[in-house]
């Protein structure tokens, strides 16, 4: 199970990155992202780290409809957030498979 949640998160942050590389508002996306890695990891149930889940899904998909660059700071960044975000979500229920699943929308 370690190996798939590594795994996971490792396609998570990928996905991210690859989305973002099309966005214009890459400060936007990384202030949305530090602010909901801190929500994420403040989270004490599964109920609370879907919640998150969701909330995240939701930034994913914004970013997702835009069509400009973010530099490879920002880049980076949002690669940061999204690898603790899903590890935090990981630790407090959250299924792998759920966030493949999730993913697998954008591709």
């Amino acid at each position: 199970m370690k190996i798939l949640k590594k795994v996971t998160a490792l396609v998570v942050v990928g996905s991210v990155i690859m989305i973002a590389i099309a966005c214009k508002k890459g400060n936007l996306y990384v202030d949305q992202l530090a602010v909901l890695s801190k929500r994420a990891c403040g989270c004490a149930d599964k109920k609370c780290a879907e919640d998150e889940f969701k909330n995240f899904m939701v930034i994913v998909a914004d970013m997702k409809k835009t069509d400009a660059k973010v530099t490879n700071e920002e880049g980076q960044k949002l690669g940061e957030h999204t690898a603790t975000i899903i590890k935090c979500l990981m630790t407090k229920g959250l299924s792998p498979i759920t966030v493949q699943q999730e993913l697998q929308k954008f591709r």
